[in-house]
């Protein structure tokens, strides 16, 4: 087995799920959560939800100071629940990449008024150029989303068992498919052959790449097929996306 599953390390069984309803772009959504009435309110809710996890991992990894990073984070989610984010311009591409713009002008307006506190050193990498921390936590944060879409839609599809049979095969990435099969019938106490577990990975691994396209369109814009292979490989999964689209068992 080739190691690129590797790429898509499953959450533990029991990560709790985020609500998974077909999303706005975020471009779009941070529009919406800053209308009135209760459809702003619950798309306030789903963008916190989306980003939280990997706002929070990204500014603690940057700021140090433990106070610092607290003031930073409640900074950047204040600014967003007063509807001081509401100008985020979507012909400029990328969401993940406004986001950190917005993050990296709180934390030096933070430094700056902590004179003569000096900004981080080598830490705060300029936002038009790559941010490989950035980009790691971005990656894992879109990992999880798509390992949440694919629990859903095993446990809201009858006889499906495509989240199971992948997160046996990233679990155990040198067993064989034999093994693996008896693991798989010994879960759902139902009769599994090789091959049949087989036939199933291929199909787990092309709803795992659907998925992903899908959790990517929201956070570009224009979505275009180029744009959303380019971001792929520039998150760094291009091994998993040339295997999964090419069929590979």
């Amino acid at each position: 087995m080739d190691s690129t599953d590797e790429q898509i390390t499953a959450p533990p069984p029991d990560t709790e799920h985020q609500h998974l309803s077909r999303l706005e772009t975020s471009w779009t959504q941070i529009r919406s959560a800053h209308a009135t009435g209760p459809a702003g309110k619950a798309a306030m809710r789903e963008l916190i939800g989306r980003y939280h996890d990997a706002v929070e991992r990204y500014i603690r990894l940057k700021i140090r100071d433990p106070n610092l990073a607290d003031e930073v984070i409640q900074d950047f989610w204040t600014k967003l629940l007063n509807h001081k984010l509401a100008g985020a311009d979507e012909s400029k591409g990328r969401f993940r990449d406004y986001l950190r713009t917005v993050i990296h002008r709180l934390i030096i307006d933070h430094y700056r008024s902590r004179k003569p506190q000096p900004l981080p050193p080598g830490d705060l990498v300029d936002p038009s150029e790559p941010d490989l921390d950035y980009d790691r936590i971005w990656r894992e944060a879109v990992i999880q989303r798509v390992w949440a879409r694919l629990d859903t839609f095993e446990a809201t599809t009858p006889n499906n068992r495509y989240a199971s049979v992948l997160r046996l095969r990233v679990s155990s990435p040198d067993a064989s498919v034999e093994s693996l099969a008896a693991k798989l019938a010994q879960q759902t106490r139902k009769r599994c052959t090789p091959e049949g577990f087989r036939k199933t990975l291929q199909r787990a691994r092309e709803k795992y790449l659907e998925l992903l396209i899908e959790e990517l369109k929201v956070t570009i814009h224009p979505a275009t097929k180029e744009d959303i292979e380019a971001e792929i490989y520039d998150l760094g999964l291009g091994p998993l996306y040339r295997r999964y689209s090419g069929n590979q068992t």
